[in-house]
């Protein structure tokens, strides 16, 4: 539910046109002789992105906003504000095309960026204020949680088979579950079981010690657990 085909193909569009204001640079299609973007490789890509190529940043923008969008909305729990994080973090790679390094996968370079972005936006929340919510009292969901299915581009052999049982209930438990972990081992849980990204990624992007991004994924499962004891066959 996350975002519809149209709502994606329109966040891409925006994205591109704010890009180009931003960074004052006149986009450029890459000529057709060049080979096919979608056949080159993410490192590939924002080495022809830092050339001016649209093409190469709508390709991007493509194949990794679901998955950023959803990162997003499992750290923050606020459909809206994922969002517009999400853009956020589009509009960084724009920002830093000229100076990016291909030293990591891409993914990582990528979530790094998502990551400070995430931090950021923790520390401003805990300094608001909290207000008092009516749809909390009432033990009702809020806004940002109706309809909002957080396994639904899981990416893996696991979304087939729980689309198969009872999606729903099981979507709403593992998110209501996430909201019970730490900010950080939440990240590392997230990053480690919903994008497949290795120990020594998460490590790289959260600038934390491999044993230390272990230790929080292993206290997340343990607490997850008995909040998940229900789904234990399907999650």
């Amino acid at each position: 539910m996350i975002l519809n085909k149209d709502s994606q193909i329109g966040m891409a569009e925006g994205l591109q046109s704010a890009a180009a204001l931003k960074s004052g640079t006149r986009f450029r299609v890459i000529s057709s002789d060049a080979d096919p973007v979608r056949e080159l490789g993410d490192e590939a890509l924002m080495a022809v992105h830092a050339a001016g190529s649209e093409e190469a940043f709508a390709e991007l923008v493509r194949r990794h906003q679901k998955g950023v969008l959803n990162y997003m909305y499992r750290m923050l729990q606020n459909r809206h504000v994922a969002e517009e994080l999400t853009q956020e973090v589009f509009m960084a790679l724009v920002k830093n095309a000229q100076r990016y390094q291909p030293t990591a996968k891409f993914t990582t370079y990528l979530y790094a960026i998502a990551s400070n972005i995430v931090s950021k936006e923790w520390q401003r929340t805990k300094r608001r204020p909290k207000l008092f919510s009516f749809s909390s009292f009432l033990g009702g969901k809020s806004h940002d949680e109706d309809d909002f299915n957080p396994l639904e581009h899981v990416g893996d052999a696991r979304a087939s088979v729980l689309a198969d049982f009872q999606r729903v209930e099981i979507s709403e438990a593992v998110n209501a579950a996430l909201k019970h972990l730490p900010d950080h081992q939440r990240e590392a849980f997230v990053l480690l079981r919903f994008h497949n990204l290795s120990y020594e990624e998460i490590a790289n992007i959260t600038d934390t010690p491999v044993g230390t991004v272990k230790s929080r994924v292993v206290r997340a499962e343990r607490a997850l657990r008995p909040l998940l004891e229900r789904f234990r066959e399907y999650v």
